[in-house]
């Protein structure tokens, strides 16, 4: 026969107090004394009390759910490891508010708004997340047109402020362009995501800064374009060494772009060592597997974003306005994969 479930009379014969204290103790009702709420909250947590979420649902008309809407393709391939230790991250996040974490899959093909439209209109969720945002994000204003809550991660330049978690794309391809410089390449190719995502134009105005501070002409860069695909970024690596024979270094989008590039190279018989090819990469769990290869790694701590992002939501919903929920995160670079600890966050 199974354990009882904890329940708020197993809180309240254990602390000698009423079910009544111990209900108001656990909303941090102003009537209950402190040291009483912290007893409360302590002995709930030592015999693993969960409030009964369908009981929740029924009082408050709350899901007690908060969804996470992944692009697919950053998923796919190899896939991306970083955005798995977000989700993880955030997902713990919020069991301390007693949330659980949905994940919703967004195809190539669909309209970003669906999901969010279908998770809002649904009640599938209280909140939700997103990112890959643009200028003037869809999701974005139809969240904000509707007051349903929610967390992005990347910025948009919507003129009504919104909680976000981003990193500082413009310093990061300036110090990648300029290191790439110093070590002597003039022909640097940059394979990034269709312009109107927002980060591509942070890292351009940083990856033109850093050329014009060398004395170097901002139009030389090369740009290709390609989504965050391994087969994507693959051909448009062939395709800029195709055209540009003396191109010497590549600046990738992504992790599952970088390892693209590394394809392309091998397929055209080129080697980042032996033939002086400078790679640059971004992502949030570089492969130590590729430390053989002479790369540079913008590393963004995807734990750490999950985090943040859970401590937004919590604040967002309990009534912080949304223009203090703005966070922007450092890169860390790593040159010595191999040094690389597994689950290291900065």
């Amino acid at each position: 026969m199974s354990a009882t479930r904890p329940n708020l009379r197993t809180i309240a014969d254990r602390l000698g107090l009423s079910v009544t204290t111990v209900s108001r103790a656990l909303k941090d009702g102003p009537e209950v004394k402190p040291d009483t709420v912290a007893r409360v909250k302590a002995a709930a947590t030592e015999i693993g009390y969960h409030p009964d979420a369908r009981g929740v649902m029924l009082r408050t008309g709350k899901t007690m759910q908060v969804c996470s809407i992944l692009y697919s393709p950053e998923v796919g391939d190899y896939g991306d490891p970083g955005f798995l230790a977000q989700v993880e991250s955030l997902a713990k996040g919020l069991e301390a508010d007693h949330y659980s974490l949905v994940v919703l899959a967004q195809t190539s093909s669909e309209d970003p708004l669906e999901p969010v439209r279908r998770v809002h209109t649904q009640h599938m969720a209280d909140a939700v997340v997103f990112s890959r945002t643009t200028l003037q994000d869809s999701r974005a204003k139809y969240c904000l047109q509707h007051d349903f809550p929610f967390v992005s991660f990347g910025r948009t330049e919507l003129l009504t402020p919104h909680a976000f978690v981003d990193h500082d794309d413009e310093q990061a391809a300036y110090d990648a362009v300029k290191r790439l410089i110093d070590d002597g390449h003039r022909k640097i190719g940059m394979i990034d995501p269709p312009e109107d995502l927002t980060f591509f134009g942070y890292r351009k105005r940083g990856a033109r800064r850093a050329m014009i501070e060398a004395g170097l002409d901002p139009e030389s860069l090369i740009w290709m374009t390609s989504d965050v695909s391994v087969r994507a970024a693959r051909e448009a690596t062939i395709r800029l060494f195709a055209n540009q024979r003396n191109a010497t270094a590549v600046v990738c989008a992504s992790q599952m772009t970088m390892i693209g590039a590394l394809e392309a190279l091998l397929e055209l018989g080129r080697d980042t060592i032996r033939d002086g090819i400078g790679i640059v990469g971004f992502g949030g769990m570089p492969f130590r597997m590729l430390s053989r290869q002479k790369l540079a790694y913008y590393y963004q701590p995807q734990r750490k974003v999950g985090k943040v992002l859970s401590e937004h939501l919590h604040d967002l919903m309990t009534g912080t306005p949304a223009e203090e929920l703005q966070t922007l995160l450092p890169y860390r670079r790593i040159d010595d994969l191999a040094a690389f600890r597994e689950g290291e966050d900065f």
